[in-house]
């Protein structure tokens, strides 16, 4: 199988013919089919196939790029493509990319290519196990407000963007990517500039340990030409990158360079040392969410911008899909959309909701892959206390295969031996159920898979989450 990378890629995209065949194995994916609009900005020719089709895959045809549903050889082979790309959830097995290997088509990983082509334009880089796609996003964002034109890549779909990456028009401009640490390829990135949120013990499916994980971040340090960014609040950061001459803090930690303080009026004030910058606001709301726009603060205001305009383009700022997404309120119930799989997520996000919002709490959680919840069940037992009802439902795979005594009902279990009474609902199709049967007046509360919603509701009653 021919394999490329980075080196490589680099030389295929120099000598690459305009209009060169490219074809990506599950295009639909959040990754994935941002390349593929970097690919389409850039002048090749998309095609791609995945196992249903969305809506990033309905906008990609608008753009020109032809799909196809399922993964078959025939269609692959039609299409005659120069290159192939995948992502770590196609397995190597998979018909399409067995065809690749048997007509020696080079394939190449997503992370590889991406990181290629970032090296085009001033990339930033946003690193870390929680709160990527809202920072690449906001400052994504905030640098269009202020006029900026950026190219980015988020993970997810921002309304506010349009799609999901574009790579913009000048190579003077900034390049904003959300990159990856869960499969290895985060030391692909050499950025000019990166923002790091924080570290933990995540991905032990990939890493052997802990300390494998910081390796990763030192190597990607090491790879970034100009500031790192980092978060003061997280010792393991502030141990990794306190010393390093190019690096930069931001947080609550009193020895932050750029330090918040949480107004009464939900605003935020961030000071440079002593020196007040001002007053800020957010649409979103809890202290991670304030962390990362004083990440998006220090990165703007050490690159020349004035901080009145900082502030004016931060508030422009709406959200991303399924991160603290709003999908109903009424005078009764206000529901929420999130994307957290980890204990500390979960713990920030029902935290940021309680804070905000009123009446009581009920939650409804997805366990994300098999690994995760093993290795850190028992965080995920404690990571509930601010819910007033909680369901679990099973656990979505990812591509996983499933390990044995892994699921939704032990973990449920888990949480009832903390206090916290667990309901388990063994499908969505069952949730759905508890859900209906909790709107009804007088009626039992529930949750809803994936998703936390808050309300008043009635004597009784429960909250959609």
């Amino acid at each position: 199988m021919i394999r490329l990378n980075g080196k490589e890629i680099e030389e295929w995209l120099a000598n690459a013919p305009v209009g060169a065949p490219v074809y990506l194995v599950g295009i639909g994916g959040c990754g994935m089919s941002g390349l593929a609009h970097l690919l389409l900005d850039l002048g090749f020719t998309v095609f791609g196939s995945d196992l249903q089709t969305n809506s990033v895959i309905r906008q990609l045809r608008e753009r020109g790029a032809l799909t196809f549903e399922g993964h078959a050889p025939e269609q692959m082979q039609s299409v005659r493509p120069t290159l192939i790309v995948y992502s770590s959830a196609i397995r190597l097995d998979n018909p399409e990319m067995a065809l690749a290997e048997q007509q020696e088509i080079p394939i190449v990983r997503r992370a590889v290519l991406l990181a290629n082509l970032i090296r085009r334009r001033r990339g930033v880089c946003v690193a870390g196990m929680h709160g990527k796609t809202t920072t690449t996003a906001m400052l994504a964002q905030t640098l269009d407000a202020l006029g900026g034109a950026p190219g980015y890549a988020v993970g997810a779909i921002v309304p506010q963007l349009g799609r999901p990456a574009r790579m913009g028009d000048s190579a003077k401009r900034f390049f904003v990517v959300e990159t990856d640490e869960s499969d290895g390829t985060l030391c692909e990135f050499h950025a000019e500039q990166s923002i790091v949120l924080n570290i933990n013990e995540e991905h032990l499916d990939y890493y052997a340990n802990f300390d494998a994980v910081c390796d990763e971040f030192i190597v990607f340090a090491g790879q970034t030409a100009g500031t790192i960014f980092y978060c003061a609040d997280d010792p393991r950061l502030a141990e990794l990158y306190g010393d390093r001459d190019n690096a930069i803090s931001y947080g609550f930690n009193p020895t932050a360079e750029y330090r918040v303080e949480i107004q009464p009026d939900k605003g935020f004030v961030i000071w440079q040392h002593e020196q007040r910058l001002g007053e800020f606001h957010i649409r979103l709301f809890g202290e991670k969410n304030i962390s990362n726009a004083v990440a998006v603060v220090a990165f703007l205001h050490q690159n020349g911008f004035q901080v009145d305009e900082i502030a004016r383009a931060l508030f422009t700022y709406r959200g991303a899909n399924r991160r603290q997404q709003e999908l109903f309120a009424d005078e009764h119930y206000r529901i929420f959309d999130d994307y957290g799989h980890h204990p500390q997520e979960i713990r920030a996000t029902l935290l940021a909701i309680k804070e905000q919002c009123g009446g009581r709490l009920v939650v409804a959680f997805q366990p994300h892959r098999y690994s995760r919840t093993q290795h850190l069940l028992s965080e995920f037992a404690e990571s509930f206390g601010d819910a007033d009802l909680l369901w679990v439902t099973e656990v979505y795979a990812a591509s996983e295969t499933p390990i044995a005594d892994v699921n939704g009902q032990r973990l449920a279990a888990a949480i009832s031996k903390q206090g916290q009474p667990a309901g388990y609902a063994a499908s969505l199709e069952v949730l759905r159920e508890k859900m209906r049967a909790a709107l009804r007046p007088g009626g039992g509360a529930g949750a809803g898979a994936g998703a936390q919603g808050r309300s008043p509701g009635p004597p009784g009653g429960g909250a959609p989450a």
